[in-house]
Order: structure tokens, then C-alpha cells, then sequence
């Protein structure tokens, strides 16, 4: 049996590098994205390889975060994808009932919540208490661990989760396990696409 290709869906694509980073992108980062497969100025295909979305990645990375280290930029990278997902019509549905769970039901569907951008991935929870969880990502979906502990940062901190923490603990070039604390907080509530933008990059 061939082993499925490993591709990335038109949504992700669009969550990040259309909805959160498209009027911060400069025209070199736009020039590079096209030159690696992404031309922000036609309709996004239907999916793109891992390979391609790797190297969108290390492009915004280096144009909207210039001089950051990888921590850094990756990790604000995977904030603004979960931002943007929040923006899509499969995003808004899925945010709107994160809001209400709290941290630890919503640790039990950042798997599904991840799958819906790849056709790939995997996530297990393998330790989950009061403030705390060990997870475990098959594909953290960049040449780093920190793109992965953006999204889940911003997936707690949508869900009630205060001062918190996702720190990688295990990386094997491919996959990661991650340990998570935080203080219980207040949920934030899905903004629009305007207010959204602001509160990022005004």
C-alpha cells in the first residue's frame, strides 16, 4: 500500500498567511511565498505538500519577524494560525464551543481541531489533570516544535486558561511531546476579523 502524501488544506493555508498575516506580509515575503508555491495573489488550491507549507513557514517567519529567534517567530506564527482558524466557518463553530468547555475538555479536541487542517496528523493527550497535561503532536507541522506550541497556546488561552506555559519536551524532528500548565482565567471570546487584527498587529 502507497503511503498518502502528506498535505496541508486550502484552510490552513488561508487562516494564516490570508487572515492574519496578508497585510503584514511585505512584497519581497509575498515575491518569496509565490517562488516557493504560494501565490497569495490567485485562489489558494485545494491542499498544498507538508514540504511547501515548511517552506511558507521559514518565509514569514523571516519577513514578519525579522531578527527574532526561531522560538520566537515560530511560536507567534502558530498563535496567528489558531487566530485565523478562529475566522473561518469551521473555526468560528469550533471556538464558540471551546469557550465554554474550560482547558481540559478542550485539550481532549485540539486533535480533532489539528486534523481538520491536514489530512496527517495525530494528537494524544497522555497525561491530563487539574492545570495541567502532557500532549503528545505526530507532526508539529514545521522544522521546529514552537509553531505547534503557539497553536496550543492560544487554544488554552481560548478556552479559559490564565498564565500559562507549553513547553517542549521531546522532539524528534517529526514529533514532539509537550508538558502544559496553566491557572484557570476567563475564556475569550471569538473576535471578528477586524477587532482580531487590531488587538495582533495595532
Amino acid at each position: 500500500m502507497v503511503p498518502t502524501e502528506k498535505r496541508i488544506f486550502a484552510q490552513s493555508v488561508e487562516a494564516l498567511f490570508v487572515r492574519t498575516l496578508g497585510p503584514h506580509l511585505t512584497r519581497d515575503g509575498r515575491q518569496r511565498l509565490k517562488a516557493a508555491g504560494l501565490d497569495l495573489s490567485q485562489p489558494l488550491r485545494h491542499n498544498y505538500s507538508l514540504d511547501q507549507w515548511r517552506s511558507f513557514l521559514d518565509v514569514a517567519a523571516r519577513d514578519v519577524f525579522p531578527g527574532q529567534p526561531a522560538e520566537v517567530a515560530y511560536t507567534e506564527l502558530g498563535a496567528r494560525y489558531l487566530q485565523g482558524f478562529q475566522q473561518t466557518a469551521v473555526g468560528r463553530a469550533s471556538m464558540q464551543l471551546v469557550t465554554h468547555l474550560g482547558p481540559e475538555k478542550t485539550l481532549e479536541r485540539v486533535p480533532y481541531n489539528l486534523r481538520a487542517g491536514n489530512n496527517f496528523n495525530e494528537v494524544r493527550v497522555e497525561e491530563l489533570s487539574r492545570n495541567a497535561a502532557t500532549l503528545w503532536v505526530k507532526d508539529v507541522l514545521a522544522d521546529n516544535p514552537y509553531f505547534a506550541s503557539g497553536f496550543l497556546q492560544e487554544t488554552l488561552r481560548a478556552s479559559g486558561a490564565g498564565t500559562l506555559e507549553v513547553k517542549p519536551i521531546a522532539f524528534d524532528g517529526t514529533a514532539a511531546t509537550y508538558r502544559l500548565t496553566w491557572v484557570q482565567g476567563k475564556a475569550q471570546r471569538p473576535a471578528g476579523t477586524g477587532a482580531t487584527v487590531r488587538r495582533l498587529f495595532g
